[in-house]
């Protein structure tokens, strides 16, 4: 819940696929990792119909940066976020880094 509420302090909604049926919509999602209790994916959801209305470079592109914005946002509001690559969904495994991880 944490993590939902800095990212809407930071102005990205969360997804919401009803919403997407109707219009266009983008937004954050989030999903526990399987195995991993507390640790969350937080994934950017473009709008369904962009990824047929552009080239796949461009669209996987734009998917990897808003995944790197997402992993600055979280970061700069001191969320502890496990190292991988850049363009991928961040993993969110607590709401601050302890001292000894950071």
């Amino acid at each position: 819940m944490e993590v939902l509420v800095a990212l809407m302090r930071a102005g990205l909604l969360p997804f919401n696929l009803e919403a997407a049926a109707d219009s266009n919509t983008s937004g954050v999602t989030l999903e526990q990792v399987p195995g991993r209790n507390t640790a969350v994916r937080a994934a950017w959801q473009q709008d369904p119909a962009a990824e047929g209305r552009m080239p796949a470079e461009r669209w996987q592109e734009q998917q990897a940066a808003m995944h790197q914005a997402l992993r600055t946002i979280l970061r700069v509001q001191e969320f502890w976020i496990e190292d991988g690559p850049l363009g991928e969904a961040p993993i969110v495994l607590g709401a601050t880094c302890p001292s000894s991880a950071c």
